[in-house]
């Protein structure tokens, strides 16, 4: 599997809900260093942001979704969903 095909299995993992980066590492098979330069890509060209909300997830759009209550939260942006619908 090359970097891009990692890049968009992250993004479209991340597409489906806020998401922790331990759940990115179990459900995708993939290192935790192939994660983070993964997550750093798509952060640094603006396809995810990182979402901190600390104590107060409910604040988050995907809340009744989330079953991870985590402080370091990933979600996509406009740009990432527009490259997904672009790549399917």
């Amino acid at each position: 599997m090359n970097n891009q095909d990692i890049l968009l299995r992250i993004l479209k993992l991340i597409n489906s809900r806020c998401i922790d980066p331990y759940t990115i590492i179990d459900k995708l098979k993939i290192s935790k260093e192939e994660l983070d330069t993964g997550l750093t890509i798509l952060e640094t060209h603006g396809y995810i942001e990182k979402v901190n909300y600390r104590n107060d997830c409910r604040t988050c759009p995907a809340y009744s979704k989330c079953d991870i209550k985590s402080p370091n939260l990933y979600r996509i942006t406009e740009k990432g969903l527009r490259l997904i619908m672009r790549e399917t």
